[in-house]
């Protein structure tokens, strides 16, 4: 050991700005010599241990010493009384093991529902009863942390009886939990997590105390905002070989330094040195000790400590702040005139007007970092949506990194696979439920990837099937065979079995289970529900409801930390994994209130007034330990800090640091040179904003799309299927009104293949309806021959009723829906009474028709919902539940059915039906309210505008010949919706036909969507 010590305490601090660990392996190296393997080093973090050990082994490797024994390095929080620093068996008897934080949890929980059941009369399911048992287990936890018995004070006794009702009821749950939770630990053998580390924390204290260790101990980077901490520190700190290393101890005046509050950044260390009754000038400048650390003859101080200066100013008391002016004539009367100029070198403000241009900022900082080789660098922000969009921003260059935080088990694939399979179990018709966990890439029960979709599209399109066990698809009965054990929890059960059953039908639909719990992800579910079958008994019994808020808390909060980045060299940390790393670039990001730093969080069972009187930790406190986050991280050499003006919830305020230390520059130098100095970051958010910036005058308006396919591939498919060759040359008579209307629609539909689809599980619209109507009026007329009367309209709405239930509309809806029912069944059977007189006998409903055109090969087909004959002639009605086509719009061959049918009827296409003319064309509208029933002929002489049927027939055979002869030329192209007063504005392929990016442009409504 080289050198005495000067001070019988040996407490040091690490000067702001520099990288902590390798000036702390160096210093330690010079210190102590060889007997520093010897040593124990204890650090806050597990990821200051593993820099630590990396720091020693690099310091090793520059010096020549190669392999080198390396000291014992813990963090404070994990001290295990079965290992050094305590002896074997020193503590038999003494501290007894935690309980697991799941039966913890779940015990709490499960005394919050027993007295919620006495207490009040509506159910608590397990989700619930884990919310409210979350908050008492933090107060348990804070009482143990500060030491205190909270219940009995006379402070408790005035909650009791003087606070609001519902924190009176709150105190009684606690008061009694407090007096049986420490009888049910002793029962079981355990101690509460925060408490046994206090108890083992204090029981090294005294252990040293009465045996100093004979190797040195260091405590290095620790604030000791812990009470049982802060005497360990003090204890160490009295150690013959002993030695606390501070992080960043500011200098300042007397007054400056009495006046600090709890939400100052040097609060803690201010508490930590009252509790070691030690003044700041007996704490020893790390510098001292570190060669290459030590300031320069000139005395001139490095750009990190100016930097420090200026933002512990930044950051002085509130009630300092009126001072500001003087102090900053001191700070130049002492450094210089430029010391806010050379504290600032290094530092930027990026404030971007929103987050998606913040997250660009900050990743084209992390990629510019890699340029320079071996260059760091390392976004630290508590904001986990910042910390994602970084990580999407960075993968447009390929840049994986992941998050010290981790990201919630809910959000990985076998989370989503336990939640998709609980979903399920809750409703296992849902066609959404069963498609998302066919789709899943952990589902193994088929092994054709196309099997599913093919089904999906087939059978679960649409409105929701209805199968029997006899026309259930193969696969779907092999997924309900695969979720058994789920399916077969009827009602209630517990959550245990819940999470057996989960076990196994994740296992059963991966068919094995060998990849499901691979992995980190796997590992933690499998632990999480391994502990719900061992501790899940409880809670109280819930139904599938209640199991899925259940297992989606309990995945939400649990964290994955994946390890998949592809750039050692780039990080993204929060606050508290960024404690003593020194990246050679720092961006601190999402610098807003509420964000950094973080709103307190609603304790729904003690007040902040009840909080202090219980000597609980405030929120306040923090803050002060937020505050010495920034301010160290701040200090460092190169230094980005960011923020963004909005977000989704509307204008933000920047973070109070940022704006105090915007303040006093502009105090300083004028608030124009100050915002100039803080924004030499800047070129990062241009280049952000121009990275996909397109100039107006550079793009080249989208001209509407006009497909050519050569002749022969125009009419490849039918209905979706590749047709042989020749065989896909016919459309339907409701095909041609959208060949007119939408010629583009038809390309997609037989050139492309493409047909329109239906969401799943879609909700019943007109669509429907109208074709359940049109099945009851088809059943009805089939069963009844005529004549018509109103007397028959029972016998209709009944027909209507059954055709309903068997199209699975539900119960109250065929209720709610009676009275329009019946008007349309009594003013149907009018109408059909009123047919009979004026001679029209019905001869067929829904008949097919097929018709072949020999020059140029076509075939026309189409189903007629009604045909009449009267002595003159057929007569076409199509039943409507909508508004039907004007007549105008029929007679000007924009909606060419009904004449086309009449043509069908003309060259005797209709089956079971002879040649013939038609007399009469017409729609009959089928509302049934408000005044909807009605009937329009469209041809004259009812029409007197209008033409005859056989007029119209031909010439609706003139316009489809015109139409198959103009595509059949290779030069025809395919436009979308080129009728104006024809459009749709939600067309099937619109999207496909790109319609958003020229509509406005071409209509000059300026209107881009559709």
């Amino acid at each position: 050991m080289s050198g005495a010590i000067p001070h019988p305490r040996h407490v040091y601090n690490m000067p702001s700005g520099v990288p902590f660990l390798q000036y702390l392996a160096e210093g330690l190296s010079a210190h102590y010599g060889d007997a520093l393997q010897d040593a124990l080093i204890l650090l806050p973090t597990r990821r200051a241990v593993q820099g630590m050990r990396d720091a020693l082994t690099d310091l090793a490797q520059s010096e020549g010493r190669g392999a080198t024994l390396l000291p014992r390095m813990k963090p404070l929080a994990d001290i295990n009384p079965e290992e050094p620093p305590f002896e074997p068996g020193e503590l038999i008897g003494e501290v007894a093991p935690a309980m697991p934080p799941m039966q913890r949890r779940f015990e709490m929980a499960k005394l919050v529902t027993a007295y919620h059941r006495r207490a009040a009369d509506l159910p608590l399911d397990p989700a619930t009863a884990l919310a409210l048992a979350d908050p008492l287990l933090a107060i348990f936890d804070d009482a143990a942390m500060e030491e205190v018995t909270i219940t009995d004070t006379d402070e408790w006794k005035n909650i009791l009886s003087e606070s609001a009702l519902h924190f009176q009821h709150a105190a009684t749950l606690y008061q009694i939990i407090e007096e049986y939770w420490p009888a049910r630990l002793a029962e079981i053998g355990m101690i509460e997590t925060q408490a046994r580390k206090v108890k083992l924390l204090n029981l090294l204290t005294d252990s040293w105390r009465e045996a100093p260790p004979r190797y040195p101990v260091i405590i290095a980077g620790s604030t000791g905002t812990l009470s049982a901490t802060a005497r360990l520190m003090a204890c160490v700190a009295e150690l013959p070989q002993g030695m606390v290393v501070l992080p960043g101890l500011q200098a300042s005046t007397d007054q400056a330094w009495d006046t600090i509050d709890v939400q100052h950044p040097q609060y803690s260390l201010k508490s930590l040195l009252e509790r070691m009754k030690m003044d700041r000038g007996d704490v020893i400048d790390w510098r001292k000790i570190v060669p290459s650390l030590q300031l320069k003859p000139t005395g001139d101080l490095p750009v990190t400590d100016l930097r420090r200066m200026v933002i512990n100013e930044a950051l002085v008391a509130v009630d300092k702040t009126s001072d500001w002016l003087g102090r900053i004539e001191t700070l130049q009367r002492n450094h210089g005139d430029d010391i806010f100029n050379r504290a600032m070198d290094g530092l930027s403000l990026i404030e971007a007007p929103n987050d998606e241009d913040e997250a660009m900022s900050i990743a084209l900082i992390l990629r510019h970092a890699l340029e320079t080789p071996k260059r760091t660098a390392a976004l630290v922000t508590p904001d986990q949506g910042l910390a994602r969009r970084v990580q999407a921003r960075l993968g447009r260059w390929g840049i994986s990194v992941d998050m010290s935080q981790g990201e919630p088990l809910s959000q990985t694939p076998i989370g989503g696979l336990l939640l998709a399979l609980l979903q399920l179990a809750h409703d296992p018709e849902g066609p959404v439920e069963i498609s998302v966990v066919m789709h899943h890439p952990l589902c193994a029960l088929t092994d054709d990837p196309n099997t599913w979709p093919d089904l999906e599209k087939a059978e679960f399109r649409g409105i929701r099937p209805h199968f029997t066990d006899a026309t259930r698809p193969e696969l779907v009965t092999k997924l309900y065979a695969a979720i058994a054990p789920l399916l077969e929890l009827d009602g209630k059960a517990p959550a245990s079995i819940w999470a057996s059953a989960l076990v196994s039908a994740a296992e059963a639909v991966s068919e094995g289970g060998r990849t499901i719990w691979a992995g980190l992800a796997g590992a933690q579910a499998g632990q999480l529900l391994t502990g719900l079958i061992s501790h899940g008994a409880e809670l109280p019994d819930t139904n599938s409801e209640g199991i899925i808020r259940l297992i989606h808390r309990m995945l939400q909060n649990t964290v994955v930390k994946q390890d998949s980045s592809n750039q050692a060299r780039l990080s993204i940390l929060g606050p508290l994994e960024a404690r003593l790393i020194a990246p050679d670039v720092v961006i601190l990001g999402g610098l807003n209130e509420g964000t950094w730093p973080a709103s307190p969080s609603v304790d729904p069972f003690l007040s902040r007034s009840m909080r202090r009187a219980m000597s609980l930790s405030l929120p306040e406190r923090r803050y002060g330990l937020s505050a010495h986050d920034f301010a160290e991280l701040a200090a460092n050499p190169c230094v980005y800090l960011t923020r963004s003006e909005r977000n989704d919830s509307g204008p933000t305020v920047a973070a109070r640091w940022v704006w105090r230390l915007q303040t006093l520059l502009a105090g300083a130098l004028g608030e124009g040179a100050a915002k100039r100095l803080l924004q030499t970051g800047q070129t990062y958010l241009t280049a952000a904003q121009s990275l996909d910036y397109v100039a107006a005058d550079a793009i080249t308006p989208a001209e509407p799309p006009l497909p050519k396919p050569p002749v022969d591939k125009r009419w490849s498919y039918y209905r979706g299927k590749l047709q042989p060759a020749g065989e896909g040359r016919r459309i339907s008579m409701t095909g041609v009104q959208t060949w007119i209307r939408d010629p583009y629609a038809i390309y997609a539909k037989h050139c492309l293949g493409l047909e329109g689809l239906d969401d799943l599980d879609m909700a019943q619209d007109a669509r429907h309806f109208g074709t359940a109507l049109h099945a009851a009026i088809e059943t009805f007329l089939i069963e009844n021959q005529g004549p018509y009367d109103i007397s028959q309209s029972e016998i209709l709405l009944d027909h209507i009723q059954t055709q309903f239930k068997e199209h699975h509309y539900a119960p109250e809806i065929i209720h709610h829906e009676m009275p329009r029912f019946n008007e349309i069944a009594r003013q149907f059977l009018a109408w059909l009474k009123d047919r009979d007189m004026q001679g029209f006998e019905i001869v067929g409903q829904e008949v097919y028709a097929n018709y072949t055109f020999a020059t140029p090969p076509f075939r026309l087909t189409g189903v007629a919902d009604l045909i009449e004959r009267s002595p003159e002639g057929y007569a076409f009605i199509d039943f409507k539940t909508g508004v039907p086509s004007t007549n105008a719009v029929v007679t000007a061959g924009f909606d060419p059915q009904l004449p086309l049918a009449a043509f069908l009827a003309k060259n005797g296409a209709f089956k079971d039906q002879p040649k013939g003319e038609t007399t009469q064309l017409g729609y009959l509208q089928l509302k049934g309210a408000n005044k909807g029933f009605s009937e329009q002929i469209v041809t004259a002489p009812h029409y007197k505008s209008g033409k005859d049927a056989m007029t119209l027939a031909a010439e609706a055979e003139e316009i489809l010949k015109q139409l198959i002869t103009e595509f059949d030329t290779p030069e025809t192209g395919y436009p979308s919706q080129p009728r104006v007063q024809y459009q749709n504005k939600y067309g099937d392929y619109d999207h496909l036909a790109r319609r958003a990016e020229w509509r406005g442009i071409m209509s000059g409504d300026g209107e881009g969507d559709t």
